[in-house]
């Protein structure tokens, strides 16, 4: 039986070891979805992710090794962030 660790973003992090975890989040196994991070995280880790919707609750099933050519939508990340920013302040 293997144990598994629930990991926040309030864990401790390690800039040295950066990297693109892919995450299933319940009721929607065959789509991953990828997640920059430093955190020393291994396959079947339990992460909670901020995504679009909120905190959502996700399980790691691929690390993947930062290179030179992995893409990371920092853009794209800030204009969401943003949006939900303004739709916070509305409500």
């Amino acid at each position: 039986m293997t144990s598994t660790r629930l990991t926040t973003a309030m864990a401790t992090t390690s800039s040295a070891k950066r990297r693109v975890v892919q995450v299933v989040f319940a009721g929607n196994y065959e789509r991953r979805y990828d997640f920059y991070t430093d955190l020393d995280l291994q396959l079947g880790d339990y992460v909670v992710c901020d995504t679009f919707r909120g905190y959502s609750v996700g399980k790691v099933v691929s690390v993947l090794a930062l290179t030179t050519s992995t893409k990371v939508d920092v853009i794209g990340h800030a204009e969401r962030m943003r949006d939900r920013e303004i739709a916070e302040m509305l409500e």
